[in-house]
């Protein structure tokens, strides 16, 4: 989405037609019911002290409102496409489902600091794509996902299923033909 606000791409503005998100994470990572994940990201943003992850967690700034990600959210541009499709899965600890379904988590109407701006994210990336007539489409995908070992346990499994399942990024495609011709 940063690429398409940056000024060098605005000629490509009128071509734009669909865009397909598999389990990307557009409010970033905020409301996460995957601990091993959480623990995961506390460590690395201590040890490696990692830009992205402390963008992807609103802790870039004292402020989450000046949050990189708060800033994309304004970057409007998905209301540019005329289709918008949001693949997302529960299983997916990864992503959080309602992150990439983009859409107010329950946990926001009750969080204080992060609340109001996670759900003014959702405001901000909804509401041009409403007045454009953007056709919005959320699709829940579930993966049979047990048994996969410690992927399964961290909910990366169906993640990566997500993105790298070839007979699903088949069938997505399949029968939504419509959105990419």
């Amino acid at each position: 989405r940063a690429c398409l606000a940056h000024t060098v791409m605005q000629r490509y503005h009128s071509k734009l037609f669909t865009y397909c998100s598999l389990g990307s994470a557009h409010l970033g990572y905020q409301y996460s019911e995957n601990r091993y994940v959480d623990i995961g990201m506390w460590v690395l943003k201590k040890v490696k002290n990692s830009t992205a992850l402390h963008q992807f967690s609103l802790s870039d700034s004292k402020d989450p409102a000046t949050s990189y990600m708060y800033r994309l959210s304004e970057m409007s541009v998905l209301h540019l496409f005329k289709n918008v499709i949001l693949v997302a899965s529960p299983q997916d600890g990864y992503a959080p489902y309602t992150s990439a379904r983009i859409e107010a988590h329950p946990k926001s109407f009750r969080d204080n600091k992060f609340g109001p701006v996670y759900r003014k994210m959702v405001q901000n990336l909804l509401q041009p794509m409403y007045e454009a007539g953007t056709n919005l489409v959320r699709y829940e995908v579930h993966f049979h996902v047990e048994g996969q070992g410690l992927d399964g346990r961290i909910k990366r499994a169906a993640h990566i299923m997500l993105l790298e399942n070839v007979p699903f990024i088949r069938h997505l495609l399949a029968t939504n033909g419509h959105y990419f011709s």
